[in-house]
C-alpha cells in the first residue's frame, strides 16, 4: 500500500516529519531516539526542505510506504498568525540552492560532537531557523536540533488524518510524470558549484547570497550571467510544457486525473496564483536594482524570465478554470484578458 498527503488538510507552515525505511533514516532515528529522520515544510501546494540542497517539490511526488512513519504538525492557534506564517514561507524560500551540512550529518551519525555551520542547512535547522525567525523558538537551539526536538516543541500540536491511499493515478503522476522541479534544482546546484569554482572565496551557497554579491560587485554581472546560461535555468519553463503537457491542454488535464481532477484544478489555480504574485514582486524588485545599482543584461534576463514564468501560469489557470467550468463548478473568468 501506498500513501501520499492529503493537502486538503495541510496549512501554509505545516511541518512535516517523516521516518523513511533506509539505512541512514534508521540511523538518525537510532542516534536522535525518534520515529522520524526528515523534516520538512508545507507552502501552498508545494513542501521546500534541506535534501541535498534546500528544494522545493511538489507533495504529490512524496509517496509513503506502509511501514514509514508521517506526522504533521501545526502552530498551535494561539500561535497561528498569517501575516507571520507568509514571512516565514518567504524567509525559508531564501534558502533554496543552500548546500546541506554534510559533515554536521556525519558526525552526528558517528556520535560525535556537531559542530553547526551557518553557511549550511540540516533539514530540522532549516525548519527552527525559519521559525526563529518570526520570533518562534521553536527549540532551544536550532543549530543542534532534530526532527523529534521539533515533533517535541511546545509551540506545536499533530493535526491527525493528513495521508490518503494513493491512487494509481497518484502514483503514475509521482513515478513517470517528469519532475521539472528537480531539474530546476538539478540546474541550479550545477550553476552555484560553477560560482564557487569562479568565485571560491565567497562561498556562495544560495540565490540570495548571489544577490547581494551581484549588488556588491556589479561588474562581476556579465559573468555570473554567462555561467548561468550554461544551465537549463532559463529555459525550465519551457521543459514544464514540454514534459507536463496536461497542464495546458483540458482535456489531457481531464484524462490524467479523472475523478480527481476538480481537486487538482483547484490546487493548480491557488498555486499559479502565488507563482504570479511571488514573480511579480521579484520584477519589482530587479527594476528596483536597476535603478539604484545599475541597469546590468542579469537583471534584464531575470526580469524576462519571470514574466515567462508569469504568462506559462496563467496559461495553466486558464486551463485549470475550463476543467473546472466543464465540471459545472465555475464560470470562466480571466482578470488579465477584461
Amino acid at each position: 500500500m501506498r500513501y501520499v498527503l492529503d493537502v486538503k488538510s495541510l496549512l501554509p507552515g505545516d511541518i512535516i516529519l517523516v521516518g523513511y525505511n533506509d539505512k541512514n533514516s534508521r540511523t538518525i532515528q537510532q542516534r536522535t531516539n525518534s520515529k522520524y529522520s526528515h523534516a520538512m515544510l508545507y507552502w501552498y501546494g508545494s513542501i521546500i526542505h534541506a535534501s541535498d540542497i534546500v528544494i522545493t517539490k511538489n507533495p504529490s511526488r512524496e509517496l509513503f510506504k506502509e511501514d514509514e512513519n508521517v506526522c504533521v504538525l501545526r502552530l498551535k492557534d494561539e500561535h497561528w498568525n498569517s501575516i507571520a506564517i507568509q514571512e516565514l514561507i518567504n524567509y525559508a524560500r531564501s534558502f533554496v540552492g543552500t548546500y546541506y551540512d554534510y559533515d554536521a550529518l556525519f558526525a552526528m551519525k558517528r556520535g560525535e560532537e556537531v559542530v553547526p555551520n551557518e553557511n549550511r542547512q540540516m533539514c530540522s535547522k532549516f525548519i527552527a531557523q525559519c521559525y526563529e525567525h518570526v520570533c518562534l523558538d521553536l527549540v532551544d537551539d536550532y543549530n543542534l536540533c532534530s526532527p523529534e526536538d521539533i515533533r517535541n516543541s511546545s509551540f506545536l500540536r499533530e493535526i491527525p488524518n493528513c495521508l490518503r491511499e494513493a491512487t494509481q493515478d497518484d502514483i503514475d503522476f509521482a513515478e513517470k510524470i517528469k519532475d521539472v522541479t528537480k531539474e530546476q534544482h538539478k540546474a541550479i546546484k550545477s550553476f552555484i558549484e560553477s560560482l564557487n569554482m569562479q568565485y571560491p572565496q565567497e562561498d556562495i551557497v544560495s540565490l540570495k547570497q548571489l544577490e547581494r554579491f551581484i549588488e556588491d560587485n556589479p561588474n562581476e554581472g556579465d559573468c555570473v550571467l554567462g555561467l548561468l546560461k550554461k544551465t537549463d535555468y532559463f529555459d525550465l519553463w519551457k521543459i514544464e510544457k514540454k514534459y507536463c503537457s496536461f497542464l495546458y491542454d483540458v482535456d489531457a488535464f481531464k484524462e490524467m486525473w479523472k475523478k480527481n481532477a476538480g481537486c487538482q484544478a483547484r490546487a493548480v489555480i491557488n498555486d499559479c496564483k502565488r507563482i504570479i504574485e511571488e514573480k511579480q514582486g521579484d520584477i519589482q524588485v530587479y527594476k528596483a536594482k536597476q535603478l539604484t545599482i545599475g541597469d546590468l543584461e542579469y537583471y534584464r534576463q531575470m526580469i524576462v524570465l519571470r514574466e515567462n514564468i508569469i504568462e506559462a501560469a496563467k496559461e495553466r489557470i486558464e486551463v485549470a478554470t475550463k476543467v473546472l467550468a466543464d465540471l459545472g463548478v465555475v464560470k470562466i473568468k480571466f482578470p488579465w484578458c477584461q
